[in-house]
């Protein structure tokens, strides 16, 4: 290193200001010229300038690591504001999902009582249809012989005895012959009581089989009805399905989308992390460097201090006049290349 003493009086400068210092053993010269400069007062950390060469390792590593800690800072606040737009779209992201999920549940809600509402109408129906088959069936067993082939028969047995009672007055037999034609229209007489009966109750049937088809054709026409609910019903949960279905879709890209975000804004917050974790060691490095830097100077204070505490004992001594100029020239020596202007 190159040090130059300035600050001091003209009248106090060393006589060689201009000459060069060499390194051959002190003389005569050098303590008659040391001896003209007792009077110097002691040397002040102030007064030393650096002038020439270049400058210290220590101090260019410090400015070097200030330099790369505003860097690795610059760069963390990019990577924060990065990360804070992925997460501001995120959270839109998330807005708009809830948006959608609030729909997609109104859609579903209306899917649900549609299909609770069409399983009512499924459920008549059904029950209607079962009871006109019972009826169906029903009228099957109950149903007998035609009716109009019931009174044309009893039209035929009507006649005959009308003409059986007109020959037993009209025509001459004997007595055997008219008890038994006599027997011959009691039996047909019975016989068409008994039909007259048999028809009486076929027309109660049919009535009965005529109520039982109204009542039929009432339960398919109630079903049929039942059943046109069912329908309509069905194709309203569907088209309601296929909404909530719709937006299920859209939620699905929605979330993945703010998936992709979120694992990005989680990457850049690690990458944010590490370089607030390279910053801080960095801040580390600085405060060392400081320190170092600090004790250096420390060094040099005390060394100052040492010459001109050797400078001061040897003007109170005549004595060690000559070997205190010569400590004090070799003690600077020792710090390095100077010049004494």
């Amino acid at each position: 290193m190159s040090w130059t003493l300035s600050g001091m009086p003209t009248s106090t400068e060393f006589p060689f200001r201009h000459e060069r210092v060499s390194h051959e053993p002190m003389g005569a010269t050098w303590r008659q010229s040391l001896q003209h400069a007792y009077s110097i007062p002691p040397i002040s950390p102030a007064s030393l300038v650096r002038t020439r060469g270049p400058m210290p390792k220590k101090i260019s590593e410090l400015q070097s690591a200030k330099l790369k800690f505003r860097a690795l800072l610059n760069k963390r606040d990019e990577i924060n504001e990065q990360a804070a737009v992925l997460r501001s779209e995120r959270d839109a992201l998330h807005e708009q999902k809830k948006g959608l999920q609030d729909q997609m549940n109104v859609a579903r809600d209306r899917r649900d009582a549609f299909v609770k509402e069409m399983r009512i109408h499924k459920q008549k129906r059904d029950r209607l249809q079962d009871k006109a088959k019972e009826l169906i069936e029903f009228k099957k067993k109950i149903k007998g012989k035609h009716v109009g082939s019931l009174k044309e028969e009893i039209q035929v047995r009507q006649a005959d005895i009308r003409m059986m009672e007109l020959k037993q007055q009209t025509v001459p037999m004997s007595i055997p012959k008219e008890r038994e034609l006599l027997d011959k229209i009691k039996s047909s007489v019975e016989d068409l009581e008994r039909l007259n009966k048999v028809l009486a109750e076929q027309e109660k049937i049919q009535k009965e089989v005529r109520d039982l088809d109204h009542s039929i054709d009432t339960f398919f026409r109630q079903a049929d009805k039942e059943h046109a609910e069912v329908v309509r019903l069905s194709e309203e949960q569907h088209k309601a399905h296929e909404e909530a279905s719709a937006f299920m879709k859209d939620i699905a890209a929605l979330t993945a989308s703010a998936n992709k975000k979120h694992h990005d804004f989680i990457k850049l917050r690690e990458e944010a992390d590490a370089v607030h974790q390279k910053a801080s060691d960095m801040r580390d490095k600085i405060i060392e460097i400081r320190k170092e830097k600090r004790m250096e100077r420390m060094e040099e204070f005390k060394a100052i201090r040492d010459v001109n505490l050797a400078v001061k004992r040897a003007l109170d001594d005549k004595s060690k006049k000559d070997r205190a100029a010569d400590e004090a020239l070799e003690m600077l020596f020792k710090k390095g290349k100077i010049e004494i202007r």
